[in-house]
């Protein structure tokens, strides 16, 4: 089996994502063969050799460049004058235009499956106003909150909730450009940093006394495989990109695991979840829990998590590699059934013979 392994991007979480690349390589190893894809700056790169975190840290990258392309009506990666027939693509990108479905959109068009959510359910899980937009529909709590552009007033527009806010860029995750605000001095600079990174913002009333809990999922056949439930902890009001991933107190894989009713409960909203916004591949859902008003609220829905969060589904029996081969097993499965898009119309013969015709009458 012959595995493309894309990464990279143009993201403020790209590093991140040359970890998750490296972690599933590792897992493919011995199973598949695996060509890392890397892109970069628009452009993509075969590598030569595996993905080796200090060659990135160094700068030191050996690649070729490459592109997607179509053989005998199958998509292909060309490179080195070489067309390779990948049986699938792994996407382990974060952020970006990896997350949100441009990727996605990119290998529907040469027909080559994926590991991810289709273009639109990536884009509309990656912007959190669309995300609330969905949840109000099909009444999923979220914090109350207001959205803004740049150039419109969002301090007025916030004015009609309750201190202390929580500041976000509408499209980034892993808490870049995200601050809390306690009043309206702290407010101001904590949208003129969200707007610093995104054009759009989501400002929301902060769940008070709000216990952070994760949950993964992916699909199989007709049914949603739901892994375990986990309670990261912060020391500040939310998690920080520090905490996240440059070995703070809080770091991956290492979190306490949730059991009970309560854990319960996420599992069954984050399957809800998965149906409604039609998700694909491996997703992890962040949620606030509120004790006061025993309320689960969705934080964020992350189509493409950090190390295809693989430390949940280790909670329900299910290792790294099994993770892998069940996801890449679907995302064939699901590409074999892809709908027939186009059928011959014969309006263009149609409209042929009758410009024919007219010609010939003009000649008369």
């Amino acid at each position: 089996m012959k595995i493309g392994v894309l990464f990279g991007g143009r993201s403020y979480e790209h590093d991140i994502s040359v970890i998750t690349a490296a972690q599933v390589a590792a897992a493919l190893e011995g199973w598949a063969e695996v060509y890392p894809i890397y892109a970069s700056e628009g452009c993509f790169y075969l590598l030569k050799g595996g993905i080796d975190i200090k060659d990135f840290a160094s700068g030191r990258v050996k690649k070729k460049r490459a592109h997607f392309d179509k053989r005998k009506g199958k998509g292909v990666l060309a490179v080195w004058g070489r067309k390779i027939v990948l049986d699938c693509v792994v996407l382990c990108c974060h952020g970006g235009e990896g997350e949100d479905g441009r990727f996605s959109a990119l290998l529907d068009v040469y027909d080559i499956p994926y590991t991810a959510s289709a273009h639109l359910a990536s884009a509309v899980t990656m912007d959190k106003r669309y995300t609330k937009t969905m949840c109000l529909n099909h009444l999923i709590p979220t914090a109350e909150g207001v959205v803004g552009k740049r150039g419109e007033d969002v301090i007025e527009r916030a004015k009609s909730l309750n201190y202390p806010l929580i500041v976000k860029p509408a499209r980034l995750g892993s808490s870049i450009g995200i601050s809390v605000a306690h009043d309206e001095s702290e407010l101001i600079g904590a949208v003129a940093l969200a707007f610093a990174f995104d054009k759009d913002v989501v400002v929301e009333e902060m769940i008070p006394n709000a216990m952070e809990l994760n949950c993964a999922a992916f699909r199989e056949e007709d049914g949603v495989v739901v892994g375990g439930v986990e309670n990261p902890v912060s020391w500040h009001e939310f998690l920080t990109f520090g905490e996240k991933y440059e070995g703070g107190k809080y770091k991956s894989g290492s979190k306490s695991i949730v059991r009970g009713e309560l854990a319960e409960r996420v599992r069954s909203l984050t399957k809800r979840i998965y149906d409604v916004f039609e998700l694909d591949g491996v997703v992890r859902v962040d949620y606030l829990y509120c004790k006061g008003n025993d309320t689960i609220y969705l934080n964020e829905i992350n189509s493409q998590p950090g190390s295809f969060a693989f430390y949940l589904f280790e909670e329900v029996g299910i290792a790294f590699h099994e993770l892998l081969m069940r996801v890449i097993a679907q995302s064939i499965h699901k590409a074999e059934g892809k709908d027939i898009i186009s059928f011959n119309s014969r309006v263009l013969e149609n409209l042929s013979v009758s410009c024919q015709k007219a010609s010939r009458n003009c000649c008369k």
